[in-house]
């Protein structure tokens, strides 16, 4: 079973899954790290000991304090001692265009860590506009979402239950 952990003013959305897939977005400001890092790390402890095959990490923080990024640091220090003996680990280090302290922030973690890094700069006013029309195969009902939104149904497995009739830029 993976973790979850929604969104908030805050704190970021966290997705774990022991498919293997690990993503961090949004802002880490919590007045209390521990709190809210500590299960996650325990969790992530557990995953190492019988990982996925290969373990996609995709971290985009709006920002992030010191406090957070030491949890961070943990959090790829632990996937660096499993990738290449139990698993093959990628970072995915997605940023806002222009947004140079979140960058070197993820240029700062891949000098300290024996991880492959991979860059993505984000045009966030861009996606947010992106909407796609969808149709449920069991109602029939339809409704429009977020791309985002239609992303994370795919991601948690449930994409084959709906038909895409329309995609919006």
């Amino acid at each position: 079973m993976g973790i979850l952990v929604e969104r908030t003013q805050d704190c970021p959305y966290v997705s774990f899954t022991e498919d293997g897939i690990l993503e961090i977005e949004g802002r880490s400001i919590t007045e209390d790290p521990f709190s809210f890092w500590q299960p996650i790390l325990e969790w992530l402890e557990g995953y190492c000991s019988k990982p996925a095959p290969t373990t996609q990490v995709t971290i985009f923080l709006e920002y992030s304090n010191s406090s957070s990024n030491k949890y961070i640091s943990e959090i790829l220090r632990q996937l660096e001692e499993v990738h290449g003996k139990n698993t093959q680990v990628v970072v995915r280090w997605r940023y806002e265009q222009e947004d140079e302290a979140v960058l070197q922030l993820g240029k700062d973690f891949e000098s300290i860590f024996e991880l492959p890094f991979e860059f993505l700069e984000e045009d966030v006013e861009k996606e947010r506009t992106r909407k796609v029309k969808i149709r449920s195969k069991k109602t029939g009902s339809e409704a429009i979402i977020s791309y985002r939104y239609w992303d994370a149904i795919v991601r948690n497995g449930h994409g084959d239950e709906y038909q895409i009739l329309q995609e919006f830029s």
